[in-house]
C-alpha cells in the first residue's frame, strides 16, 4: 500500500482570439496529451524551421495546416513563443502523481516497485527495451492500475493481468506520464540489481 501525495496545480492554457477563430495554446506539459506528444516526436522537419513551427502549432492547437497558414505573422509569433517555452520546460522536474482520475476511474501508481512480480518486471523490461514511445501504452498499463481499495492515505491496486488496450492512455497528460516514468527510471538500476539477486536466490532453491 502507498501514501497519498498532493496533486500538482491544475493546468493553464493561453487563449488567443483572432478574427476567424479562437485558439487554445497549451503552455504547460499538463496541457499536452500522450497523443500530441507522440505526434511532436514524429515531426521530421528541422527544429525551429518554418515547417517545424507549422507542424507544432497544428498538433498542439488542434488546427489544420491550412488554418495555421491563415494566421497572421504576429499571431504565429505569439503562439511560437508560448510553444518554445513549453518545448524548453524541464521534463525531469515533473512530480510523481500517485493517484489520478482518468476516464472516470481512479488509478493508482504501483504502491511498491520493490515488490514487482516477475511478470510485471519482465514486461517492463521488455517494453522499456523496445522503445519508450512505441510501448508507452503498455508501460503505463503496468505502472498505473485501477484502485480496488483505499482508506485514508493508503490504497491498493488491481493485480497485473498483462492486459493492454491499444491507445488507451492517449488522452493522459504528459506531466503525469513524465512524473511516473522519471520516478520509475530513477530507481530502475536498484530494482534491476535487486530483482536479479532475488531471481538468482530463487533459482538456487530449485
Amino acid at each position: 500500500m502507498c501514501k497519498r501525495i498532493t496533486q500538482i496545480n491544475p493546468p493553464h492554457k493561453y487563449h488567443l482570439k483572432n478574427r476567424k477563430m479562437k485558439i487554445t495554446v497549451p503552455d504547460s506539459l499538463a496541457d499536452v496529451t500522450v497523443k500530441q506528444y507522440k505526434a511532436l516526436a514524429e515531426v521530421k522537419h528541422e527544429a525551429d524551421s518554418t515547417e517545424w513551427v507549422i507542424a507544432c502549432i497544428s498538433i498542439l492547437c488542434g488546427l489544420t495546416k491550412k488554418q495555421v497558414g491563415s494566421l497572421s505573422l504576429a499571431d504565429s509569433e505569439r503562439i511560437s513563443l508560448i510553444i518554445a517555452k513549453l518545448h524548453n520546460e524541464d521534463d525531469q522536474n515533473q512530480e510523481l502523481q500517485k493517484r489520478i482520475k482518468y476516464k472516470g476511474k481512479q488509478y493508482g501508481f504501483h504502491p511498491n516497485l520493490s515488490k514487482l512480480t516477475v511478470g510485471e518486471f519482465a514486461d517492463l523490461e521488455t517494453y522499456c527495451g523496445g522503445g519508450f514511445f512505441d510501448n508507452l501504452n503498455e508501460i503505463l498499463s503496468i505502472l498505473y492500475r485501477p484502485i480496488k481499495k483505499e482508506g485514508g492515505d493508503f490504497y491498493t491496486i488491481e493485480d497485473y493481468k498483462g492486459d493492454v488496450f491499444p491507445n488507451y492512455w492517449d488522452s493522459l497528460k504528459m506531466d503525469v506520464v513524465l512524473g511516473a516514468v522519471n520516478f520509475f527510471l530513477s530507481i530502475g538500476v536498484t530494482l534491476t540489481n535487486a530483482s536479479a539477486s532475488s531471481l538468482a536466490a530463487e533459482a538456487e532453491k530449485i
